[in-house]
């Protein structure tokens, strides 16, 4: 028999193993759930805290980290699973939640009361605080966009042919594609899972409130959030399949433009 995509059927394992290839196809997808992923996490973590007596407070931390394995794949839809059923640890790479760098930092700050009756009430008691969030870029794979291997699988692999994966990281051009190519026909490709780092990510917030206070047990907090402050434009991940024709583009962005909201709370 040549093998082909058409003929996969007639190419299982079932049919193929002469137990009882008249019934065989008559049986529907059969999955094999097993417990062969592992993963290994190390990473160091470091953290600053500081608060003065005059309003200031500082909090801020950082996490160098790798983790690398093999997951099991999630949920149970035929031809979602590992790429190569006999060999799952052709599937090992960087985890999907994998992020080199992780950083937060945070700034908070009080303005005093102010002796002027009028500096007073209109700059006294503000309260600012800016939060810093940023991370390295999610690990990409490239995809085939074919069944080279005529096993049924998707995410299939390309052949990984230069090290030199990257384009000119612009937006049309952020992967090489002389870097892959097509596998041959019947075999699996060179490439490994989640070994190509893609856009990294950082934002800044910005919070401004005031709680007056008024007659008796009465109060109103005034507030304004600012969410990416400085609308930043964060990319999101390139077309990682190589059959596209919009292949190593970005086409997309991560998180949301500035967004402002203006909130007033009265109290009694």
């Amino acid at each position: 028999m040549c093998t082909t995509n058409a003929n996969l059927n007639q190419r299982r394992v079932l049919t193929l193993s002469g137990e009882n290839p008249a019934s065989a196809p008559l049986i529907s997808n059969l999955e094999n759930h097993a417990a062969v992923g592992a993963q290994t996490y190390r990473g160091l973590k470091l953290s600053v805290q500081r608060r003065s007596a005059n309003g200031l407070s500082v909090n801020g931390n950082y996490t160098w980290s790798r983790c690398f394995g093999l997951e099991m794949p999630t949920g149970a839809q035929f031809g979602i699973g590992f790429v190569d059923p006999s060999n799952p640890d052709y599937d090992r790479g960087h985890c999907e939640q994998d992020r080199t760098h992780l950083a937060n930092f945070t700034v908070g700050a009080q303005t005093p009361e102010f002796a002027n009756a009028a500096l007073r009430a209109a700059a006294s008691n503000w309260r600012i605080s800016g939060i810093l969030n940023a991370r390295s870029g999610n690990w990409l794979t490239v995809t085939s966009g074919r069944d080279n291997a005529f096993n049924g699988m998707a995410n299939q692999r390309v052949d990984q042919v230069s090290d030199d994966v990257y384009g000119s990281k612009t937006l049309t051009n952020y992967l090489n594609p002389a870097a892959f190519a097509q596998p041959a026909a019947g075999r699996f490709g060179t490439h490994r899972r989640n070994s190509i780092k893609g856009p990294g990510f950082h934002k800044v917030d910005l919070a401004l409130s005031r709680l007056v206070s008024l007659a008796s047990t009465r109060t109103i907090e005034l507030r304004l959030e600012v969410f990416n402050l400085f609308n930043t434009f964060n990319w999101g991940l390139p077309n990682a399949n190589f059959g596209s024709g919009t292949f190593g583009r970005i086409t997309t962005m991560t998180g949301d433009p500035r967004i402002m909201q203006f909130g007033i709370k009265y109290g009694f």
